[in-house]
């Protein structure tokens, strides 16, 4: 029964980058992993929608790094997980007829990257791990005050599915790091 509401629900996946890239402000701040969502209350659906995009879109950049260079097979089999998991939304939003430009990280999320890229074995995993988890909490944060906002129906249902994976995610970064 639910298979029938996928269809759907990545439709309204492929909507919030298009609605965000068309009103966002240029140069919005990105909120911090650990926000609340209500402080992101005053944010617009769009902008909302927008971060989302981004920190999804860089959450897949440190995955494909993560599936090179991961040393553990659960961190490698994590990175695994979460390319395929990005690149399946993109592919719904290329097949729903929006081609988004690739986001490039500045900032901190930058030197993550940079760091990500120098770093090996134990020292890469645990690293991974860490901005996996950092993202994820950003993530977190933006769906579930996309889910509380006055965005549209579709927006709220990516929302929702994403905010459930997300949570998931979370606990099995925290099982690899061994806090769980």
């Amino acid at each position: 029964m639910f298979r029938r509401h996928i269809p759907l629900a990545l439709a309204g996946a492929a909507l919030i980058p298009a609605m965000a890239r068309a009103q966002a402000p240029m140069g919005s701040a990105n909120p911090q992993a650990g926000t609340a969502p209500s402080r992101m209350a005053g944010m617009s659906p769009d902008q909302l929608a927008l971060q989302t995009h981004e920190a999804g879109s860089f959450s897949l950049m440190t995955a494909r790094i993560g599936v090179e260079k991961a040393t553990n097979p659960d961190v490698k089999r994590f990175a695994n997980f979460e390319v395929t998991e990005q690149e399946g939304v993109a592919q719904a939003m290329k097949l729903a007829g929006h081609n988004f430009p690739d986001h490039a990280p500045a900032g901190e999320k930058a030197q993550a990257l940079q760091k990500l890229q120098a770093a090996s074995g134990a020292e890469f995993d645990r690293m991974f791990l860490q901005v996996q988890e950092q993202g994820h909490q950003e993530l977190l944060s933006l769906t579930t005050a996309l889910m509380n906002s006055t965005a549209p129906a579709p927006d709220k249902i990516t929302a929702l599915l994403a905010n459930g994976q997300i949570k998931e995610h979370l606990i099995l970064i925290g099982q690899m790091m061994g806090r769980r």
